[in-house]
């Protein structure tokens, strides 16, 4: 598929995590009011109209082979631009959210605010097929008390691209500082995901609890990166397929599915250098209170279907959670994802990151640092 095609699909947006700081995330709906909704305001309940709020593309899963249409209900869709929104639709009327895809390491703390609803997974079958690893891996965050609150259904990391044809294969993310690729390197706006990368290039052992002192030296390193290296910092991903399709940009930070998205423009493979990329887990949840949760059950089971999760994949060149569906996957997601060797991928390609401090300790920085440090790479 085409990076135009994607473009019209909605799906190269930059994935943004957090936007909220410290004082939104702990203090919940009062820090934002009613002016914080992001899109158009949730439309009201219905018996056959469920809410969705989520990243769009991850509807897809959910209305595989027309599941949803035959059940005699319609998803509701409120699509977001950046993951922090799902908490604050969630703290604005949780019980107005029917289906919603939090990041996952949000996950713990919205179930002990109370703004989700427990899975039965007694109505959810197909959990079961959850790749052992994949479960594991999301087990910490997505259950609490031995309850799940949310329900894997892809990953992805932020990674590095790069044109086969013009480039070798990077292997490092210091491989954008290289002389032959000056101005023509590019970033997205995925601040955590850059951040991470370069934490890890200037030696931060925890690149998501940085002391002040780590965070200072990631901050210089990404200012050189921008003022003497790069050609842009994209501010989404159509308009990184768009320069790496047009060869302006040769090598970037990107996401697997840029790859397909590029089509036959150019040659863009992946790469995951050796200091690892960010790594992310996606998953379904249902907001606390809502009046469709047998309903909402039923759909997300749909999307744990091998159905659901081919439909999904395919249309989104995204990766899939089910070992059923991950054996009869095609040969082009398998080559991208090669998911018989994931605990590479978890372990020695990708770090999947727990939750930045929210509050300071006196020696880490806090998740308001880590945004006043993108904007200083923003601003220089």
């Amino acid at each position: 598929m085409s990076g135009l095609d994607r473009d019209r699909l909605g799906i190269v947006r930059v994935r943004r995590y957090f936007e909220m700081d410290r004082r939104q995330l702990l203090k919940g709906a009062a820090a934002f009011g009613a002016a914080a909704l992001v899109g158009r305001a949730l439309p009201a309940q219905a018996a056959t109209k469920l809410n969705f709020v989520g990243w769009e593309g991850y509807d897809t899963f959910l209305e595989a082979d027309d599941f949803v249409k035959n059940k005699g209900a319609e998803l509701q869709k409120s699509y977001i631009s950046s993951a922090d929104e799902v908490i604050t639709k969630l703290r604005l009327g949780s019980g107005q959210v029917d289906i919603c895809t939090p990041y996952f390491i949000h996950d713990d703390f919205l179930a002990n605010d109370g703004l989700l609803e427990p899975l039965d997974l007694d109505k959810l079958p197909n959990f079961k097929g959850i790749h052992p690893t994949i479960r594991a891996m999301t087990e910490g965050n997505m259950s609490e008390g031995g309850k799940w609150y949310a329900c894997p259904m892809t990953y992805g990391a932020i990674c590095m691209v790069y044109n086969a044809d013009k480039v070798a294969a990077p292997t490092s993310w210091t491989d954008m500082l290289k002389d032959e690729v000056k101005g023509k390197v590019a970033i997205t706006a995925d601040y955590p995901g850059n951040l991470f990368a370069w934490a890890k290039v200037t030696g931060a052992a925890k690149p998501n609890g940085m002391t002040k002192d780590e965070l200072a030296k990631t901050v210089k390193a990404l200012v050189d990166l921008k003022k003497n290296h790069l050609r842009t910092i994209a501010p989404s991903y159509g308009d990184l397929i768009n320069m790496l399709a047009s060869g302006e940009v040769v090598m970037a930070q990107g996401w697997e599915p840029v790859s397909v998205w590029v089509g036959d423009k150019a040659n863009i493979k992946v790469a995951y250098p050796k200091e690892k990329s960010m790594g992310f887990i996606e998953g379904y949840a249902i907001g606390k209170g809502s009046a469709n949760i047998d309903l909402a059950h039923e759909i997300i089971n749909n999307a744990l279907s091998v159905d659901g999760q081919l439909a999904g994949a395919e249309a989104n060149s995204m990766p899939v959670v089910t070992s059923d569906a991950m054996a009869k996957a095609s040969d082009a997601n398998k080559a991208l994802y090669n998911y018989d060797k994931l605990d590479d991928y978890f372990n020695v390609k990708t770090e999947v990151v727990p939750m930045y401090p929210l509050e300071a300790d006196g020696t880490h920085a806090t998740w308001d640092d880590y945004q006043a440090a993108w904007e200083t790479v923003m601003k220089s």
